[in-house]
């Protein structure tokens, strides 16, 4: 039985060591790998140094589509996070994918704008827009990191439910035969308490990301939500490495 639990408890270490990259990644000022497309901003600086010496419509179509493909080429990059992820549900994922389909629409649609543009006027309004209208760098790609951590979060914490019900059977099985469990159930109450404080932390998350827009980040309310997410899933991240070892301390107690 001793050799289940632990397995088990093995197993929940092991899930929770895989939210930790997407929590890292969730915490960054944008979400790495991708903070800033295939190779970062630098892979348009030729382009914005040509547009602002030359201020030619050519240039400046030219600066467009670049951030305009970048940006396409991150797109791929979060569809394959998506598809890839053991984390996000399934209802989860597809609200992504279609935040992503909608983006790339919008994207193709605003390049076709920049390249039929005969204006260096026109022009830049409309690369003003590749960022502000879809923000996948400052919004998009955060969400996807994020609602992915909240999910594995959510997952593991879930997974601790058989373990608790294990784990108490054991106390209370000890304590029929005369042992002391009273170190292995405050063990216990405390590993229970703090998977349910990591489980009412990032319960709300997924729901309040997937709402975010890009209108709101350009407000200045997406940008707060975004930081108030990563702070409750590295604490609720913490809470989880905390139950592990409460767990840990219950089968040391018990033995």
């Amino acid at each position: 039985m001793k050799s289940g639990i632990r397995k088990g408890l093995a197993a929940i270490a092991a899930a929770a060591i895989l939210v930790l990259p997407q929590a890292s990644m969730a915490i960054a000022a944008t979400a790495a790998p991708v903070a800033g497309g295939p190779a970062g901003s630098t892979v348009c600086w030729a382009q914005a140094a040509a547009a602002r010496s030359g201020g030619t419509v050519a240039a400046f179509r030219a600066f467009g589509d670049c951030e305009v493909d970048r940006r396409m080429t991150t797109l791929g990059q979060l569809t394959a996070a998506i598809n890839a992820s053991k984390a996000l549900t399934a209802a989860d994922k597809a609200a992504l994918a279609a935040e992503i389909g909608s983006t790339s629409s919008g994207l193709t649609a605003l390049k076709a704008s920049i390249d039929a543009g005969v204006s260096v006027a026109v022009l830049r309004v409309r690369i003003v827009e590749i960022a502000t209208q879809f923000r996948v760098y400052d919004l998009l790609a955060p969400q996807v990191y994020l609602t992915g951590a909240a999910d594995g979060v959510a997952a593991i914490a879930a997974q601790f439910g058989k373990i608790s019900t294990v784990l108490a059977g054991r106390i209370s099985t000890g304590k029929s035969a005369g042992k002391d469990t009273t170190a292995a159930q405050a063990a216990l109450d405390a590993m229970n308490a703090a998977i349910a404080s990591a489980a009412a932390a990032v319960s709300p998350l997924p729901a309040k990301l997937l709402a975010l827009t890009p209108a709101e980040y350009n407000s200045g309310t997406a940008g707060p939500a975004l930081r108030s997410a990563r702070a409750a899933i590295v604490s609720a991240r913490d809470q989880l490495k905390s139950a592990v070892a409460d767990a840990r301390a219950v089968i040391a107690d018990l033995r």
